[in-house]
């Protein structure tokens, strides 16, 4: 166990978190500890991880953690029990977030527009820095000093700017104005923390089938998992300040 890369996965749960975790378990060299708000759909998803026949992880491998992203005393609870346990994070993989498909309401009968924007950007925006922050003296203390965040091609400006595409503007206006912002927090770090030895990357896994989207992305999360993994475990010339994808580094 002490031998083996120790990595913090959000969001791991479900969809690409949890497909990312099951790809970094397999290889037998990582530990991955399985962040979830609920402990107990943590518990279960090592469950089904360990019960998958396809693609071989062994539950000792995996552990899970609880951490509420929108939670500033969830994430330090979660920063000391990995800090008391293990003393050290090697790799941080900020996966957790949130895209709601609801419209601000035109009356007072549900959210408004300023909740809505307020929801998506506590948790995949201030919910990861927060996370990194709390995180960031436990990655100095390991061996790997990885740092990563799962963005989306949504993010780019300049592929915005191109008009009747999937990635117009005119599209998802929320959701990919947070990972515009997380794409900033990225490169902060990137740059801050290079002379430090860290390899800081995003992923953009592309619009796969999760419960993010109601399982309308054309995508196998499993594909969408190897970019996170990529960003994770990948040469630093090929993901650091950057963004990739499986057509490779995603313009600004």
């Amino acid at each position: 166990m002490s031998s083996k890369t120790l990595i913090l996965v959000t969001g791991a749960n479900q969809g690409l978190g949890y497909y990312a975790a099951q790809q970094l378990a397999a290889t037998g060299n990582h530990h991955v500890l399985i962040g979830s708000r609920d402990v107990n759909k943590a518990k279960k998803a090592i469950e089904t991880l360990a019960a998958d026949d396809s693609v071989k992880v062994s539950a000792s491998d995996l552990t899970p953690l609880e951490i509420d992203v929108n939670s500033d005393s969830s994430i330090a609870a979660a920063a000391k029990h990995v800090e008391q346990t293990y003393g050290k994070l090697d790799i941080l993989l900020n996966n957790a977030g949130i895209a709601q498909q609801q419209e601000a309401a035109a009356d007072s009968s549900g959210p408004s527009l300023r909740d809505i924007y307020r929801s998506h950007y506590e948790t995949n925006v201030f919910g990861a820095a927060v996370v990194t922050d709390a995180f960031l003296p436990l990655l100095r203390k390991g061996s790997a000093k990885r740092l990563a965040f799962t963005s989306s091609g949504l993010a780019s400006l300049e592929l915005a700017a191109k008009p009747n595409t999937l990635y117009s503007a005119n599209n998802y206006p929320i959701y990919r104005s947070t990972k515009t912002a997380l794409n900033m927090i990225m490169l902060h770090y990137a740059l801050s923390l290079e002379s430090e030895g860290f390899v800081v990357s995003a992923a953009d896994p592309g619009y796969c089938a999760t419960n993010l989207n109601g399982n309308s992305g054309f995508k196998d999360p499993r594909d969408g998992a190897k970019e996170l993994v990529k960003s994770v475990v990948g040469e630093k010339k090929d993901v650091h300040a950057v963004m990739v994808s499986d057509d490779g580094v995603v313009p600004w």
